[in-house]
């Protein structure tokens, strides 16, 4: 009688698993869809110096080497570096919409001011300072996505909302292809100040954290949040808020530094993936000997490939375990870049650069969703800022050794080696990830 007891307990339908059976709610489609805006324009931010280096390698432009393109397109980067690390501390701090609405309207700005860039030295000074407005995002949006999705859908919600980094890459592509041979390579710049216009929205629309309230003890506010949106507990908080800590030093406790340091390395190679292939892509390829618009339809299905393999790699995480998701999709980046270094068919080239999208950039969505899940809610921005701004290492150095390896002459297939090397790398070191019960399926 007593087993039987248990079983009829067990087989009762909890609050916590009625919750997961209801369709998102419309505040979670809200804050995702504006995070989802946030991350397009980083997306797009990233992308559209790739698409627009050619341009600026011409003689009747700047004239850039191979040297100076790279060190320049890690300008930006460097300063996402900066951006990230203080950007998820102060979301932690002071909250995360604050955090992201600064750093969308400092983005902007920097991108009005690249288009209007007189000399290479002031166009690599405004590329900086955005680089610290996209720093700034990623976490922030991070967190919010996060806290507003009920666990069940949460890593496939927070993949739909990284997506906007690939669509805004899509659209950076797109627009290189449309707009530089009839307006010049500043229009794309130009482009890029429009997403300033969802601020006002956002400042209206857009909650705070309920976690962040919750953990700044300011429960009223939670509570009115909560009452306010009719949120599920389950949605609104599915571990215990207990007060402030401090989330840089919790990050490298006993509890998570082994997590901190193998998901930082991860980041590294991802970046150095991601940041080395988006900026240098078009020029590789033309080198290779595909032409101008050729070389930007390879970038434009590299992000469109990341769009779809990124949603479909966040629903497996949803069933399986993440870090076996992520290995598998590293190891399929790893084996398509290295056949491209092969002269293909030109179809069979466009499906090894979609897998390359898909396992790259695609993975990384599933990654930064791990990574969230991973902690907990007083200390998760603080760590995907930590994270993946220590990741951004990778991210500076991709750019300028990639065009180190072209001013040597030693051919395109070489940067293609070793980015297949890197992807195998990822693959392995994400197993060693430690799993507890905050990441637990």
């Amino acid at each position: 009688m007593k087993n039987n007891a248990y079983v009829a307990v067990e087989n009762q339908p909890t609050k916590r698993g009625s919750a997961e059976t209801k369709p998102l709610s419309k505040i979670t489609i809200l804050v995702t869809v504006i995070c989802w805006l946030t991350i397009f324009i980083e997306g797009y931010d990233l992308v559209v110096y790739g698409a627009v280096l050619p341009s600026l390698m011409d003689p009747s432009e700047w004239g850039l080497s191979a040297t100076q393109a790279g060190a320049m397109g890690s300008y930006a980067l460097l300063g996402m570096f900066i951006g990230s690390s203080v950007g998820g501390v102060l979301s932690d701090k002071f909250g995360r919409k604050l955090v992201l609405l600064a750093s969308l309207v400092l983005l902007s700005i920097m991108m009005m001011l690249s288009a209007l860039a007189l000399s290479p030295d002031s166009f690599a000074v405004f590329r900086f300072i955005a680089g610290l407005g996209i720093g700034g995002i990623v976490p922030a949006a991070s967190a919010l996505t996060t806290e507003y999705s009920p666990a069940k859908y949460r890593s496939l919600v927070y993949v739909l909302m990284y997506t906007g980094f690939a669509f805004g890459g899509v659209a950076a592509a797109v627009s290189g292809m449309l707009f530089i041979a009839p307006f010049g390579w500043r229009f794309l710049f130009w482009l890029g100040t429009i997403p300033i216009l969802i601020v006002p929205f956002a400042m209206k629309y857009l909650p705070e954290s309920i976690k962040f309230l919750q953990a700044s003890n300011q429960q009223t506010k939670a509570q009115k949040l909560m009452e306010k949106h009719h949120l599920a507990e389950e949605v609104a908080g599915d571990e215990e808020v207990t007060g402030k800590s401090n989330s840089l030093v919790s990050i490298f406790s006993k509890k998570y530094l082994a997590s901190t340091v193998l998901f930082s390395f991860i980041y590294i190679l991802a970046f150095l993936l991601i940041y080395g292939m988006n900026t240098w892509l078009p020029k590789i390829m033309q080198q290779a000997g595909y032409p101008m618009n050729s070389s930007l339809a390879f970038l434009l299905i590299f992000n469109l490939a990341a769009i779809f393999g990124g949603i479909i790699a966040g629903a497996a995480a949803d069933r399986i375990r993440p870090k076996k998701v992520i290995s598998f999709t590293y190891f399929l980046a790893a084996l398509s870049i290295a056949l491209l270094s092969i002269k293909f068919n030109i179809v069979i080239i466009y499906l090894l650069i979609a897998v390359a999208g898909f396992g790259t950039t695609g993975t990384t969505f599933v990654l930064a969703s791990y990574v969230m899940k991973h902690y907990n809610s007083q200390n998760r921005a603080t760590a995907i800022g930590i994270s993946s701004a220590i990741g951004r290492f990778g991210a500076v150095a991709g750019p300028i050794l990639v065009g180190i390896i072209l001013s040597m002459g030693v051919g395109f297939r070489f940067n293609f080696y070793l980015f297949a090397i890197i992807a195998a790398i990822a693959s392995v070191v994400i197993l060693f990830v430690p799993t507890n019960q905050s990441n637990q399926q």
